[in-house]
């Protein structure tokens, strides 16, 4: 699922092809297509000068100048190409003669949605030490499935929550008010430095998430990843255990020898 890294990289790719160019044409992809675009949105982007591509946690949003802005949500699936064809082409825009083209094969993702209450993102100021540790004091639930929780924290998903934790030396399925402050500390600094280090190796390909940028170029996160998809732990060598039941609705795992 694309998290944070891997939009900001589709936003950095396109914000320099497209800023200030003129969208041509919008199409809607195949019939079958799970949610169609708000009239609303297909009417702001057709015709409309790009003033930036923006992002919101996991969101990518359009800028049209004098005409507002329309919000894209990737969801499970979904991708962005410049050109490139699939059976899963949902909606498309042309920016001059070039289509660009979402593809959603599961079809959890939106064009033209509404931008959800979110929380601050591990890369902004106002995500400190101290917003983690309130967060987390007094709450119950696992401490994966509240830093996924986009309400409270935006950007992070699977890949980079479990990265996270495994960095701060924490199991996933502690409850939040289990951690000492200390521990805190360690995964505030966690999240933000694993999310940086996606932005800067463009996000996360895996074998079962193939992300892709829109030039079709992978991402190299994935190569430094420390349980993520792994048989063993990259950091001691042990298994890494998968958890009984989802966490957050995801699959998750941990080094049982690493992580307390």
């Amino acid at each position: 699922m694309p998290e944070l890294p891997e939009v900001e990289t589709v936003r950095r790719v396109l914000q320099e092809r497209y800023a200030g160019k003129t969208v041509t044409a919008v199409a809607l992809g195949k019939p079958t297509f799970y949610r169609a675009p708000p009239l609303a949105a297909i009417k702001i982007l057709t015709g409309g000068v790009i003033a930036a591509f923006r992002r919101r946690g996991k969101y990518l949003i359009v800028v049209i100048e004098g005409r507002g802005e329309v919000i894209f949500h990737l969801g499970m699936s979904g991708r962005i190409t410049i050109g490139g064809e699939s059976p899963h082409v949902r909606f498309q825009m042309w920016i001059g003669t070039e289509a660009l083209r979402f593809h959603d094969s599961r079809r959890f993702g939106r064009v033209g949605c509404l931008l959800p209450d979110l929380g601050p993102e591990p890369l902004d100021t106002a995500f400190t030490a101290d917003y983690l540790w309130k967060l987390l004091r007094k709450r119950t639930a696992p401490v994966k499935a509240l830093i996924m929780d986009q309400k409270l924290i935006a950007g992070l998903g699977n890949i980079y929550a479990t990265e996270a934790l495994h960095a701060a030396k924490v199991r996933p399925g502690r409850a939040g008010k289990s951690l000492s402050r200390a521990e805190v500390e360690k995964l505030a600094v966690a999240c933000r430095d694993i999310l940086s280090r996606g932005v800067e190796a463009g996000g996360a390909t895996l074998d079962d998430e193939a992300f892709l940028d829109p030039l079709g170029r992978p991402g190299r996160m994935q190569m430094g990843v420390m349980v993520y998809g792994r048989e063993k732990c990259g950091t001691c060598g042990g298994p890494v255990i998968g958890t009984r039941k989802s966490i957050g609705g995801r699959a998750s795992a941990y080094c049982p020898s690493c992580q307390l």
